[in-house]
């Protein structure tokens, strides 16, 4: 087990919203890498024993998504991609956890829009004090395989999420 990893004790630990985030980096036009985030509404870990009985479920405000340029941002919220008026909520619902190498992968359900698809999110570090569990992890989706498809050919498909999250221990 990698030592930036700490698991922290069994339980369930609620997700803070206010401490947790979701940030991408993705190519846009002519190669130029475009940097943002989203928001977190809510979520739980459940830190099963064995390890492998874990489970995270978590909801991403889709209207959150924010790069630092308005126009951008609006164009994005919109029908053309997320459609934030209609899809509010972007949710991720983990499969199982398993171990690989010297540390552990979380495989899941992202649901975005009307799609579904399956990712791989990679812990990187974790750590457990006091009741409460921070953690970073990453994973790779591919847009158009969630129906975001506009301009899928001018600009970059892949986006590369990093997921910090704080969670506490429910009492």
């Amino acid at each position: 087990m990698s030592a930036a990893v700490e698991i922290p004790p069994p339980g369930v630990y609620t997700i803070d919203p206010a401490r947790s985030r979701v940030t991408f980096s993705g190519k846009h036009l002519f190669g130029l890498t475009v940097r943002g985030g989203f928001a977190l509404l809510s979520g739980r870990i459940i830190v099963g024993d064995p390890l492998e009985e874990s489970m995270v479920d978590a909801d991403i405000d889709a209207d959150s998504f924010d790069t630092g340029n308005r126009q951008r941002d609006v164009e994005i919220r919109s029908r053309r991609y997320l459609d934030t008026a209609q899809y509010p909520v972007i949710g991720f619902r983990s499969g199982r956890v398993r171990p690989h190498g010297d540390g552990w992968l979380l495989e899941g359900v992202l649901h975005v829009q009307q799609a579904t698809g399956k990712i791989t999110i990679v812990p990187e570090r974790a750590t457990y004090a006091d009741g409460v569990f921070s953690a970073r992890a990453t994973t790779s989706v591919d847009r158009t395989e969630y129906g975001i498809d506009t301009m899928a050919s001018l600009g970059g498909r892949e986006l590369k999420l990093i997921v910090d999250v704080t969670a506490v221990a429910n009492p």
